[in-house]
């Protein structure tokens, strides 16, 4: 979901299992260690079996029992768990296994190895290239290319000749992988190795390696007799960004297997100098780009990659005076995907200029014309795209309803669309779900002349035009920045009551956005009043309205609630109470603090997030010691928010060697914290070695905390391996942002390149691709989380929100089943399985 304002979500499909080995009976070490010194060769090979369910500190010393075994079973188990765990000196235990009669302890050495590289590993990895087992030769080459060592390279190359193809790829691939450029002439050299699968590897190799020394190689291989081979060239030229290819690569555009046609154009997109993208051009509105429908196409997709600097090639087909309706179309379409970021206003003032001028000439479709306004998002398109929201196309209304949405923003009230609206709502033609469309939109102009209609809207007998009406409410923004009470609590206010719960929902939350004074009042008597209410509406409702218009009343209102509390009402009572803009708040929380309850002070460590720093940063340091995990945790993430670096030893001893959530949720804070303190250099001191954790989350956080703090590691190659190599989709996302956040050296520009192009992810090739739109806002966000199996949210159950700047907040859902964080970065919030991402 995506978070702004005020949001709420309900987050399903999650796993409430804790960690395997969060839950350890704490007599398993001792059952295992007394195995371990068991005669029985079958004993001790189940205890080392076990080693993977135990916490790390636990670990070590087994597992270095277990590595010096006699028997070779027990030996490799145990260096199963130390590359699960990532403990990694095992490496190093396991360096002699290298000389070793047996094959599988020496393959097994070289998975260590690979999973945890160090420096000192290299010259043993070196000598196994030349072992007499393929297979070890094999994972050695595998391994050394994890090493991020120079001294790797040169007995890699040493052995580009293997006679065996299988370690010959091995041995590509991890050059590759280096990323040194000496692996460039002794690779060209390989471009007609006898074996397709390795010249393949090696067309993919030189894409990686960057350097556009080897063009011409790839060249002679887009005429090689196997398909795979012609395509993985194709590709690398393209990340190689050759201009010297685009003569030899625009027949291929043209060719009539669909897929070397794409990776043509593809390749093109990504070459993008003038010369490539006059062939691009020169192909629109032919063949798979003929339809003249709003779709993506080949074509289209590859002039996108080209990016801004196609922009004026592009416009210029839309003048063309001869311009066919396909091509006006596909032009457009562009021009609306590359859209105005980056760009000064003048110049998407003139797209929007050139987009229109093609519609008013007839060459352009209407509908066409609307899709490109909204995506350019220049505002002064807004009346154009209002001019058609009652056209008699439904296609055409729909894409300038659509445009409308995305060109009108609510933080920039914008009255002049309001008549016009409104008018459109009275045409007897549009459908249901259009006339709920423009309610959402009279939202979004943020005029206050909006209201009176939405107000009226409110009470339809439609209910999904009801409740457009009702959201439009909320997002017109806040009543108490109106000069004048323009209705909207007195009908937002009743509908808490009503039989609907959806409607309750849906109204408690735009009286959080907007609800006044009036509101604030009337919640507070429903509150004290007898009848039944939905209680969690109102204080959903109130919690909001409080963080505008709080009084001395309502905090003494809330307090008293508060005494007479329990189970779910008091933590959504929490919430309110903590969000209420009034020194006043703090005495409850401060209490609530102190209770015998660990529900009641893990609640009050979330919800100091809607509190000034100056009144929350000392009650979540004293709750960061508190005896229950699951509030050190949520204070930890607090204090990313609250607190300062004189909290960094004690996050830092949390993210070393506290409980899972906890560790988590600390290494996170230490990275919000430097990137508030402008601390480049505290956070590479704090984060760095949080890399090498063994939940992906801790890295992950890790990563988003250099991204964020714009700090790198002293050895930048900690970052782009995790980017390149890590299991988890997490953490390979954010590296791609710690990589690109500050500036991009060559090798980085390497690895974010290779990223884009093979990770297994789309989301993290495309965070690979492009640098992400950080947010500069925040809101609050509440949560509901759901089993697989259950309809309603269950307490105290686990969960994992990944976020927009790419942290991970982990812990234990309240009373409700809820989680609330009110400093939420807008952008997409996704789920993660907490069972998922465990120890890897």
């Amino acid at each position: 979901m995506r978070a702004g304002r005020f949001s709420i979500a309900i987050l399903a499909a999650l796993t409430l299992a804790p960690a395997a080995n969060a839950l350890v009976w704490p007599d398993v070490p001792q059952r295992i260690e007394r195995a371990l010194h068991s005669t029985d060769p079958g004993a001790r090979r189940e205890a080392a079996l076990e080693l993977p369910k135990l916490d790390l500190a636990q670990a070590i010393p087994l597992m270095q029992l277990a590595l010096g075994d006699a028997d070779i079973e027990v030996r490799r188990a145990a260096a199963d768990a130390a590359i699960h765990l990532r403990w990694a000196p095992a490496t190093e235990a396991v360096l002699p296994w290298l000389g070793d009669r047996d094959t599988s302890l020496r393959v097994k050495a070289c998975e260590v190895a690979r999973a945890m590289p160090l420096p000192r590993a290299v010259p043993a990895l070196a000598r196994a290239l030349s072992d007499a087992d393929a297979g070890v030769r094999a994972v050695a080459a595998e391994a050394l290319g994890e090493q991020a060592s120079t001294d790797a390279v040169a007995p890699l190359l040493g052995k580009l000749d293997d006679p065996l193809p299988p370690v010959r790829i091995q041995v590509v691939r991890a050059l590759a992988r280096l990323r040194d450029r000496r692996a460039v002439v002794p690779l060209v050299g390989k471009v007609q190795d006898s074996v397709s699968e390795v010249r393949r590897e090696v067309a993919r190799a030189l894409g990686d390696l960057g350097d556009v020394r080897a063009s011409q190689a790839l060249l002679l291989q887009l005429r090689d007799n196997i398909s795979e081979v012609r395509l993985e060239a194709l590709r690398s030229l393209g990340r190689l960004r050759a201009g010297d290819a685009v003569d030899a690569i625009a027949p291929l555009a043209a060719e009539h297997q669909a897929q070397v046609r794409q990776t043509a154009l593809e390749a093109l997109g990504r070459i993008g100098t003038p010369e490539a993208i006059r062939v691009l051009l020169g192909m629109m509105g032919q063949g798979d780009d003929s339809s003249g429908n709003l779709a993506h196409t080949p074509v289209r997709d590859a002039i996108v990659s080209a990016g801004a600097p196609a922009i004026p090639q592009v416009a210029a087909v839309l003048r063309e005076p001869t311009v066919s309706t396909t091509r006006a179309t596909s032009a457009a379409w562009v021009l609306g995907e590359l859209g105005a970021a980056n760009r000064p206003a003048s110049d998407a003032s003139h797209i929007v200029e050139t987009v229109v001028a093609a519609m008013r000439r007839g060459v352009l479709p209407s509908a066409a014309a609307m899709r490109a306004l909204g995506r350019i998002g220049d505002p002064s398109a807004v009346p154009v795209v209002l001019e058609f929201a009652l056209d008699p196309s439904p296609q055409v209304r729909q894409e300038a309803l659509d445009a409308a949405g995305r060109l009108l923003d609510p933080e920039k009230p914008d009255g002049r669309v309001v008549e016009p609206l409104v008018a459109a709502l009275r045409d007897p033609r549009l459908q249901t779900g259009e006339r709920a469309q423009i309610a959402t939109l009279l939202g979004r102009a943020g005029a206050a002349r909006a209201a009176a209609p939405l107000v009226s809207l409110a009470a339809a007998k439609d209910r999904d035009l009801r409740l457009a009406a009702i959201d439009a409410l909320g997002i017109l923004g806040p009543l108490h920045l109106q000069a004048v009470d323009d209705g909207r609590d007195d009908v937002l206010v009743p509908l808490l009551s009503d039989t609907d719960a959806q409607l309750r929902l849906h109204a408690a939350l735009a009286l959080s956005r907007a609800g006044g004074a009036k509101a604030r009042d009337a919640l507070l008597g429903k509150l004290a009043a007898s009848e039944e209410t939905d209680r969690s509406a109102v204080l959903t409702a109130l919690a909001g309205v409080l963080s505008r218009v709080p009084t001395p009343a309502a905090i003494q209102r809330l307090d008293h609630e508060l005494e007479l509390s329990a189970g779910a009402d008091r933590d959504a009572l929490l919430v309110a109470m903590a969000r209420a803009k009034s020194p006043q708040a703090m005495a409850p929380l401060a209490r609530a603090a102190q209770s015998e309850f660990a529900e009641d002070r893990r609640a009050v460590a979330t919800v100091l997030t809607a509190r000034p720093a100056s009144e929350s940063a000392a009650l979540a340091t004293t709750l960061l010691g508190d005896a229950d995990a699951t509030v050190r945790a949520q204070a930890a993430w607090t204090l990313g928010a609250v607190g300062t670096p004189a909290n960094a030893a004690a996050l830092l001893e949390l993210a070393q060697g506290g409980d899972m959530d906890s560790s988590i949720d600390a290494t996170a804070a230490l990275g919000r914290i430097a990137a508030r303190a402008h601390a480049k250099p505290q956070a590479a001191t704090w984060l760095c070695p949080l890399l090498d954790a063994t939940h992906p989350y801790v890295r992950a956080n890790a990563l988003a905390g250099l991204a964020l703090a714009g700090a790198r590691c002293a050895d930048p190659s900690k970052e782009r391996r995790l980017l390149l190599s890590d299991a988890s989709d997490v953490v390979r996302a954010a590296a791609a942002r710690a990589v690109r956040a500050s500036g991009a050296s060559e090798d980085d520009t390497r690895a974010l390149d290779a990223c884009a192009n093979g990770d297994r992810s789309g989301a993290v090739a495309r965070l690979c691709h492009a640098p992400p739109h950080d947010a500069t806002t925040t809101s609050p966000l509440l949560v509901y989380v759901v089993a697989d199996d259950a309809a309603l949210p269950t307490a105290k159950s686990a969960y994992a929100i990944v976020l927009p700047d790419g942290f991970v907040h982990v812990g234990t859902s309240d009373r409700r089943g809820a989680v609330f964080d009110a400093l939420t970065p807008a952008g997409e919030v996704t789920l993660d399985r907490p069972s998922a991402a465990r120890v890897r």
